[in-house]
């Protein structure tokens, strides 16, 4: 059983803790490494339960920093409400439907272990272009958040990623990208940018749900669009090669962008 080491009282008064001072105390990062200990641990589980079902997660923990980070970043949040501090990632090659169906697949695995669950959609509600399904598993209260991105949610995430790296952590949260004085229109640059990858996202979402339309009326027995359907697999297949290049160009034009001349 995963048991915290402290009440979520507790937790929530590390946090504004750790929030409020200028530098975390010793004390309170041991407490915090504690807490985290707890945390792989269900971590642990959850991943052991992916791959039983044949996914391959990639994981992660938060470190210090980022949970400081974001505790500062937005003050009404809580460490005790933090859903993301341990999670994993798995990307499908699947459409919208089968991604639907994984999801699934997995909160009927958590329910059999007697573990709780809550899905998120971000196809349905997204963040700054960012579309996923979110599941925040509870291990014994513990949560874990799992997100099944399709390849090209997960290619469209991986650069704007990449270009937050670059140019600041607020354009994931609808901020405006990083100046640049050494470069002459630089952040107009980048504000175009940003907002081609916004408009990136919105087409791959379109393109996603044509496909599952094109899939469900051959299903229906229309023979008449089995050669669209088959076109539009293979355009499908072409078009996340399409993106991994166009995404990888605009990232690297972005990191010349930055460098010194």
């Amino acid at each position: 059983m995963v048991a915290l080491p402290i009440s979520k009282t507790q937790m929530g008064k590390l946090g504004e803790r750790l929030r409020d001072a200028p530098e975390p105390e010793p004390p309170d990062l041991e407490l915090l490494k504690a807490v985290l200990a707890a945390y792989r641990e269900a971590l642990q589980i959850v991943n052991a339960l992916l791959r039983e079902l044949g996914f391959h997660p990639v994981s992660r923990l938060k470190i210090t920093g980022t949970i400081v980070g974001k505790l500062r970043r937005d003050r009404r949040s809580s460490l005790r409400t933090i859903q993301d501090l341990a999670g994993s990632r798995v990307v499908l090659d699947a459409d919208l439907i089968e991604q639907d169906q994984a999801v699934q697949a997995f909160c009927e695995a958590l329910e059999r272990r007697g573990f709780g669950q809550s899905v998120i959609d971000r196809r349905a509600d997204p963040r700054s272009g960012y579309r996923a399904v979110h599941v925040v598993a509870k291990i014994d209260g513990v949560p874990v958040e799992i997100q099944f991105r399709t390849e090209l949610q997960h290619l469209w995430a991986q650069m704007f990623e990449r270009l937050a790296d670059l140019w600041g952590r607020q354009i994931r949260y609808d901020g405006e990208p990083d100046r640049n004085d050494r470069a002459d229109g630089a952040w107009d640059i980048r504000g175009q940018m940003v907002a081609d990858f916004l408009s990136f996202s919105q087409d791959i979402a379109i393109t996603e749900a044509q496909f599952v339309d094109a899939k469900a009326k051959v299903a229906d027995g229309a023979r008449a669009v089995g050669s669209d359907y088959g076109e539009a697999a293979w355009d499908r297949r072409r078009a996340v090669e399409i993106v991994r290049t166009a995404f990888a160009t605009l990232a690297d034009a972005a990191e010349r962008e930055g460098r010194p001349r």
